[in-house]
């Protein structure tokens, strides 16, 4: 490409932290107008690239230019001046303000639209030329997660922004807010904006990208390509180095069979009083992928804690096979073979100053696998279930705490799935995972259904829950307003149902609830 073409030139940067090369003579460029996806796998240069775009990391070597001139940046404030505007994934909004006076925060002093009038009548009009729409006066403790990312994203084109990087923006977003935020993104792509997409996900990289760069171990595996150009199979090889089969989910279930667990009519609240689950009634089947779809906070983690049994319901009965009413006790429905993967194993799990082995002996005591805590032991045996299961963990005298998100999370899965038994309830498993882990996850919750182990698979990622499921619950409100399967399970129907306020709607082709 004609350096002059592009808006945003990238040229061999490198930075090197210590003895470890982040980023490895890395080039690229986006154009005017275009929207470019930049992939790879958890650790492979992506933030530190767009840190250094930034003015957050200064590169060792390399440069950068902008519309063809030669720049150096020192600071954010100096990008924003160039016109670059980064979207953090963990969005950087303080709860307490109103949504003009954390847009004020974020500008520059010398600003002449700091002024409240001016600068709340600047918000507006352009909520409505990007379709962004926000109440100015609106305190953000109050807004949706979709609204908190409208205001991010007005936070950086208040100031000009002409060159947008979004990281991993749909993380947290539900189907209609992902569609919203795409078509703010034609808008501005129509505009002449440069974007700069970090994504994991291939349907996205399909449906938003022009072209595509993939990082791995720091150096650009592929550059500058035409997404159109490219397979699905050659980006993931692309980006871990080679060659994955993807997961396979052929159907296991007999809905002939006995049940492995039943909720009749359970009802739940918060400790705040407010409804966790409402009248939730259902059926789980040996070998059975049941997906639970829902924006979040809408009863999944209520769900989750009362088929594990950390809750008890407030009403109605919760039944395993063979062993009649259960509920409240974590430590008998983990001996009758129900397991659990936390929601955020980070906080729920992990016991500052603790080895990996020393997570392991606890789990093994918790779960019912062993009467003392034999460290070795349950080092050699988390070892040899990794290797069974096929999730890479660290060595087992790592501090659990010092540990990437990441490799906490695998951990955590291969714990749960070497203890499933008769259903394990993974929640979000994959969430932070590169394409390589999340695809070998999947394939490990898939396998565990040959000893005749059922899964409740939570997530708010729908491609996920359409790969692997073979029916799907949909709550809102705490409510279960649909139960799909088959042909009937497409994106549109789940997100039609996690708005909807009418009854439980079944499509299952007979079915059992």
């Amino acid at each position: 490409m004609n350096e002059q073409s592009s808006m945003l030139s990238v040229e061999h940067l490198s930075i090197s932290f210590g003895s470890i090369r982040a980023n490895d003579d890395v080039s690229f460029q986006v154009k005017s107008g275009e929207i470019h996806a930049l992939l790879g796998e958890n650790g492979a240069g992506k933030s530190t690239l767009v840190k250094m775009l930034y003015g957050v990391y200064h590169p060792d070597t390399g440069g950068i230019r902008i519309a063809g001139k030669k720049v150096v940046i020192h600071s954010p404030a100096d990008a924003r001046k160039l016109g670059i505007g980064l979207v953090f994934q963990d969005m950087r909004l303080i709860p307490a303000l109103k949504v003009w006076e954390n847009i004020a925060l974020f500008m520059e002093h010398s600003s002449p639209l700091l002024h409240k009038e001016r600068l709340i009548a600047q918000i507006s009009d352009l909520s409505r030329q990007w379709g962004l729409s926000v109440d100015p006066m609106a305190l953000v403790d109050d807004l949706s997660i979709g609204e908190w990312q409208r205001v991010e994203l007005l936070k950086v084109l208040i100031q000009g922004a002409k060159i947008l990087i979004l990281d991993e923006p749909t993380s947290v977003l539900t189907p209609q807010e992902v569609d919203s935020l795409f078509a703010v993104v034609r808008r501005l792509q129509a505009s002449g904006t440069a974007v700069i997409i970090i994504t994991h996900k291939m349907r996205e990289v399909r449906e938003i990208a022009n072209r595509v760069t993939v990082l791995r171990q720091g150096q650009v595996a592929i550059r500058d390509v035409d997404v159109q150009s490219i397979s699905d199979g050659e980006l993931i090889e692309s980006m871990i180095g080679h060659a994955i089969e993807p997961e396979r989910h052929d159907s296991l279930v007999n809905y002939q069979d006995r049940p492995i667990l039943e909720l009749a009519k359970v009802s739940k609240r918060r400790p705040d009083g407010t409804i966790g689950l409402s009248d939730v009634s259902l059926r789980v089947y040996p070998r059975e992928v049941l997906g639970v779809a829902g924006i979040s906070g809408n009863g999944q983690q209520e769900l989750a804690a009362v088929i594990t049994g950390f809750v008890s319901p407030d009403e109605g009965d919760i039944v395993l096979a063979d062993h009649g009413e259960s509920g409240g006790e974590p430590g008998g429905f983990s001996s009758k073979g129900v397991t659990a993967v936390p929601s955020d194993p980070i906080r729920e799990m992990v016991i500052p100053g603790l080895d990996v082995a020393s997570h392991a002996a606890l789990w093994e005591r918790t779960v019912g696998e062993s009467t003392t805590y034999d460290i070795n032991g349950a080092s050699l045996r988390l070892e040899q279930h990794s290797r069974r299961i096929g999730l890479q963990i660290p060595d087992t005298s790592r501090i659990m705490s010092d540990l990437s998100g990441g490799n906490i999370q695998r951990v955590a899965l291969t714990l749960a799935l070497s203890s499933a038994k008769r259903c394990i309830v993974a929640s979000y498993p994959t969430r932070g995972l590169d394409v390589g882990t999340t695809i070998d996850t999947r394939k490990a919750l898939l396998k565990v259904r040959e000893k005749g182990c059922a899964v409740v698979l939570i997530s708010e990622d729908l491609d996920e829950i359409l790969e692997m499921s073979d029916r799907v619950i949909v709550l809102a409100d705490g409510r279960i307003t649909g139960i799909l399967s088959g042909g009937a399970m497409t994106r549109a129907g789940i997100a039609r149902l996690m708005t909807d306020d009418s009854e439980p709607n079944e499509m299952k082709k007979g079915v059992q609830l």
